[in-house]
């Protein structure tokens, strides 16, 4: 608990890593830091909306131009609506029973559904689409007429479904009630569409005496690629349907087969099998590949196939599953890095495969008690990926409520949990995310009494981003601490939530890592860290805002080995240029050494500023404690003196002024913590070695009061090897 009812934690990126294990020896300078400019991160999620009348989110799609269209339950019937790009208000609704809305690879939506027809004659499958870049759905066009499947179909698996490429090729494909896959196509919006094809065909039922195994559809997915070809994954299995134990394992069969028909082409390829698909496939993905060709996610392995290609490539292990009633999704972003959102284990999780590195990174999951329902998924404006599902909440091991949640990945690294129903006890609240004309995630989600009633739906969306306040990792405007765990973890202490000391972590870091918040590197609005590795190496990862990175998250190496220093840290601005520099002091020589930011993706080469520094235990980033813009730094000495040296525009040192005498002994840890009481002035937050944790409020004119307990006990402290 805190001490102090107004303790916030510090947001500087003034802070000290101490490094042991130095070498002797000369410091190699850091190597060369490159990239693109980077765009402003997703903003801070604003106040939720009621959406009036709404008892439930069915669906939520977003053309490419930004228009939501959202099929919602209101008044106990299923209704379509659109929200217009440019506005925030939804338009009238039209009844829509029995359709579903399917974006396609063109950035359409896409509204589908049967109509039956009279006296038991072939019902009549309709569409009408909300163009990429329209602000309404079309006309109703009659598509074909058939018998669709129903009886034996998994209802988790669409009947029906439609892809469309950007050239204007659409293809919709069904199962009809004689099992067959059926197919029609045309080459524009204003073509006719073909007869129906029948390519291929779900086996008959395997006939036992005991039981009758029935093949049942699990998978139909369509895709258009960028030159037009398109892609088709479709299958089912003869699972036991009956109740009791399975009498005949061995009739447990799968049929799953890809067909394709390159751009061009007069006929589909035969249907064949996927060696990519695994042994006993169920929940594929199939998606276009924005570079070209297709990519699929089949029980964690993930293939793709080149444009061109006659064949799929080796499949990779993502770790990232379907989820327990829904496929997983592949979001690619411009560059071509891929994000996989599914289920691992007991919640959804994420991967992502850097293109960089063609290969993917360690799976995060996002929770390990999520309520099995939708998990939501959009890409936005930069590439960012937002992800929404239900949370689970326990009170001594007891669900009080199930939450709707939001998190964002971005480069492999993912944001800490937000909460976007409202926390009440006996609640559940689910949803979907799409994303607007600006760019951003929006959110809708139905919070009702635990026993269905009391229905409301609410929508919400990010704010524009802010610069951020030093050492704010929650994305929350309070300042938080950084550390590793002895758990191999990554650990953000915040308190946002009812419970601040329940911490946000990611795997796997070795407990001798040392990190160094370090404001904003890159100009994208958000919090970036510096972090040495056991070895030496040296990494600038620039993380999603408001989370922390994995070690494989996308990174920039400062050095190959820098274990020549025994302190880096980060005192904010040390030149006046309004970018964070970072600070280096020399194992063998004690020299400081300055890395002034470039002012663009990289530092300058190394600066002295101050000469034999060895009668210093401690080298501290402060902040600026005095209030002129340059951060500035603190040095304790061997006899206990706390020293304080203002910093100069320019990156130089004044003189040392005495703050305190005969302190400091009894830490371990030391860092200058930012504003932590929300007086405006930078303070100092040290744990000692009985791990308690001490607060100095600054002053602002380089100065600081006693110090007073802060947050949590030492069992809960005793858990972090350092602080950041």
């Amino acid at each position: 608990m805190l001490m102090q009812s107004r303790v916030l934690w510090g947001s500087a990126l003034f802070s000290v890593v101490l490094v042991g294990g130095a070498a002797p020896g000369a410091v190699a300078a850091p190597a060369a830091v490159t990239g693109a400019a980077v765009s402003v991160g997703v903003g801070p999620w604003g106040t939720a909306k009621e959406l009036a009348g709404v008892s439930r989110v069915v669906e939520l799609e977003s053309a490419r131009n930004g228009t939501l269209a959202g099929l919602f339950v209101q008044g106990g019937r299923t209704v379509l609506s659109v929200r217009p790009a440019g506005t925030t208000t939804w338009g009238s609704t039209q009844a829509a029973p029995g359709a579903t809305l399917q974006r396609t690879d063109d950035g359409a939506v896409t509204l589908l559904w049967w109509v039956p027809g009279t006296d038991g004659g072939p019902s009549t499958l309709r569409m009408s689409r909300l163009a990429p870049d329209g602000a309404a759905f079309g006309p109703v066009e009659d598509v074909a007429t058939g018998t669709p499947a129903s009886a034996g179909v998994d209802r988790r698996t669409p009947v029906t479904t439609v892809a469309a490429g950007s050239a204007g090729r659409q293809v919709v494909a069904w199962m009809d009630a004689d099992r067959r896959l059926t197919v029609v196509e045309r080459s524009g919006p204003r073509s006719p569409w073909s007869a129906p094809a029948r390519l291929d065909r779900l086996p008959d039922p395997i006939v036992r005496p005991d039981h009758t195994y029935d093949y049942t559809l699990r998978d139909l997915h369509l895709a258009v690629a960028t030159d037009g070809s398109v892609g088709l994954v479709w299958g089912g299995d003869s699972s036991y349907t009956g109740d009791g134990v399975d009498p005949d394992p061995t009739a447990y069969q799968w049929h799953y087969r890809f067909l394709e028909k390159p751009a061009g082409a007069a006929s589909w390829t035969a249907p064949r099998a996927l060696a990519q698909l695994g042994d006993q496939p169920r929940l594929v993905t199939l998606a276009a590949h924005p570079q070209g060709g297709f990519q699929l996610l089949a029980g964690g392995t993930y293939a793709r196939k080149a444009a061109g290609a006659a064949d799929w490539g080796a499949g990779q292990s993502t770790g990232i599953e379907a989820g327990p009633s829904a496929p997983a999704e592949l979001l690619t972003a411009a560059n071509g890095d891929v994000t996989a959102v599914g289920w691992q284990g007991g919640g959804p999780a994420v991967a992502t495969r850097l293109a960089s590195r063609g290969s993917w990174g360690a799976p995060q999951q996002l929770t390990r008690y999520a309520e099995d329902g939708p998990v939501g998924s959009t890409q936005t404006a930069n590439g960012s990926v937002v992800v929404t599902y239900t949370q689970k909440r326990f009170v001594s091991s007891r669900t009080v409520r199930r939450d709707f949640v939001a998190q964002t990945v971005a480069g492999g690294s993912v944001s800490k949990p937000r909460t976007l129903s409202s926390r009440k006890d006996g609640t559940t609240s689910a949803g979907l995310v799409a994303t607007d004309d600006k760019g951003r995630p929006v959110a809708a989600w139905t919070q009702s009494a635990d026993d269905g009633s009391s229905r409301v739906s609410y929508t919400a969306t990010t704010l524009s981003r802010a610069l951020p306040k030093w050492h704010d990792y929650a994305d929350d405007t309070r300042a938080d601490l950084v550390g590793i765990g002895k758990g191999d973890t990554m650990n953000l202490f915040t308190q946002d939530s009812a419970n601040p000391l329940v911490t946000y972590q990611t795997r796997t870091w070795a407990d001798t890592t040392r990190v160094v918040p370090f404001g904003d590197f890159d100009g994208d609005r958000c919090n970036d860290l510096v972090v040495r590795l056991p070895g030496g190496e040296t990494r600038l990862y620039t993380p999603v805002c408001g989370g922390l990175p994995a070690p494989d998250s996308a990174y920039r190496r400062l050095a190959r080995d820098w274990s020549g220093y025994d302190t880096l840290l980060s005192s904010g601005d040390q030149t006046g240029d309004g970018r964070p520099d970072l600070l280096a002091r020399d194992a063998r020589t004690g020299d400081l050494y300055l890395y002034a930011h470039n002012g663009t993706d990289g530092f300058l080469a190394r600066k002295k500023i101050r000469s034999a520094w060895t009668g210093y235990n401690r080298v501290i980033g402060a902040g600026d404690l005095n209030g002129d813009g340059i951060g500035d730094v603190l040095a304790l000495d061997k006899s206990g003196e706390l020293w304080r040296y203002n910093g100069v525009r320019g990156g130089t040192l004044k003189d040392r002024v005495l703050v305190f005498k005969d302190w400091g002994g009894s830490y371990q840890d030391v860092v200058g913590a930012g504003d932590v009481n929300g007086d405006g002035r930078d303070d100092l937050v040290s744990r000692d070695t009985s791990n308690r944790l001490w607060l100095n409020a600054g002053t602002g004119t380089g100065t600081f009061k006693n110090r007073v307990q802060a947050a949590g006990d030492a069992t809960y402290w005793k858990s972090w090897a350092s602080l950041g």
